[in-house]
C-alpha cells in the first residue's frame, strides 16, 4: 500500500467536516507563516520601514494568511489526519520557519544597520510556536482516527512532571527577557520570551501542568493496532508495527522504537508487569526482554 493509499484509508467517506478548532489552528499557523515571510521581505527591500509599517504589514499578512488557511482546512478532507500521520510531517510543521530563523541569525551577525534580523527572529519564533501547537493538534486528530472504538484495556497514568523545576525555568526565562528588554537588547528579549511561551505550551501538552480540573484523565490505552498515551489535552498513537521489542528492566518498561523509544517508570505506571503482558500478546513480530 502506498503512502497516498494509506492516507485515504484513514479518511472514510463518512468522516465529519474538519472541526472548528483545527480550522482555526491551521488558519492561524498559515497566517503566522505568511505574515512573517511578507514582513521580512518588506523590511529587506525597504529597511527604512517604520515600526508602524512593520506592524501593519504583519497584520495584513496575518489576516490574509489566516483566511487562506481556514479555507484550505475546510476544503481538504482529512487534512489533520494526513498531517498527523507520520513523524516527518509533524516535524515539518515546526521546521518550516527554520530558513527564516537562519536568515535572522545571518542578519544579526552582520555589521549592517537593519531591522531585518530582529523582524526575522520574531517571525520565526512566532511560526515555530504556532507549528508546535499545530503539531500536537494533528497528532491528536490522527490518534482519534486510528482509535474510533473503545480500548481493550486502560491504565491510570501519571505523566512525569517537575513542577518546581518547570516554575523555576519559566521564571528565569521571563526575568532574563525583562532584563534584556530594559537594557534595549530586543534580540535577547525575543529569545527568552519565545522559550518561555514554548515551555508553557509543552508543559500543558505533555500533562506536566493542568488548568484546574479541565482536561481528560491521563491514561495508557491499549487497542488492537497500537497503544495510546492520553494526556489531559492531547493524545499520541504508537502503532504495534513500530515497536520492535518490549522489555522490563528493574522499574522501567521500554518499548523499543529506534530513536523514539516509549518509556514508563513505576512512579508513572505502578502496574508495569500487566502492561508488558498485554503488549507482548499484541506485537506482530516483537519479542519480550
Amino acid at each position: 500500500m502506498t503512502a497516498r493509499e494509506s492516507d485515504r484509508s484513514l479518511v472514510p467517506n463518512d468522516v465529519p467536516s474538519p472541526d472548528r478548532v483545527f480550522r482555526l489552528a491551521f488558519g492561524g499557523y498559515v497566517g503566522v507563516l505568511v505574515a512573517g515571510l511578507v514582513t521580512v521581505l518588506v523590511v529587506l527591500v525597504r529597511p527604512e520601514t517604520t515600526s508602524n509599517g512593520v506592524a501593519g504589514t504583519y497584520a495584513a499578512g496575518l489576516g490574509g494568511g489566516c483566511l487562506v488557511g481556514v479555507v484550505l482546512a475546510s476544503r481538504v478532507r482529512g487534512l489533520a489526519v494526513r498531517l498527523g500521520r507520520t513523524w516527518g510531517r509533524r516535524a515539518a510543521l515546526v521546521l518550516l520557519p527554520v530558513p527564516v530563523g537562519i536568515a535572522a541569525g545571518v542578519s544579526l551577525v552582520t555589521p549592517l544597520e537593519s531591522p531585518v534580523g530582529v523582524v526575522a527572529l520574531a517571525a520565526s519564533i512566532a511560526a515555530a510556536v504556532a507549528g508546535l501547537v499545530l503539531r500536537w493538534l494533528v497528532a491528536t486528530r490522527y490518534t482519534d482516527a486510528c482509535t474510533p472504538s473503545d480500548p481493550i484495556a486502560t491504565w491510570r497514568w501519571n505523566p512525569p512532571s517537575s513542577p518546581k523545576l518547570d516554575a523555576l525555568l519559566l521564571a528565569m526565562w521571563l526575568l532574563l527577557g525583562i532584563g534584556d528588554g530594559l537594557a534595549g537588547n530586543w534580540v535577547g528579549t525575543l529569545v527568552w520570551t519565545g522559550l518561555a511561551i514554548a515551555w508553557v505550551a509543552s508543559g500543558l501538552v505533555e500533562g506536566r501542568w493542568r488548568l484546574g480540573a479541565f482536561g481528560a484523565t491521563p491514561e495508557i490505552r491499549v487497542y488492537a493496532d497500537g497503544l495510546v498515551k492520553r494526556r489531559p489535552y492531547t493524545r499520541e498513537f504508537v502503532p504495534w508495527d513500530d515497536v520492535a521489542h518490549v522489555r522490563l528492566r528493574e522499574d522501567e518498561l521500554v518499548l523499543d522504537r529506534g530513536l523514539f523509544d516509549v518509556r514508563f517508570d513505576r512512579e508513572e505506571l505502578p502496574d508495569l508487569e500487566a502492561l508488558r503482558a498485554e503488549i507482548e500478546g499484541r506485537l506482530p513480530n516483537g519479542t519480550a526482554g
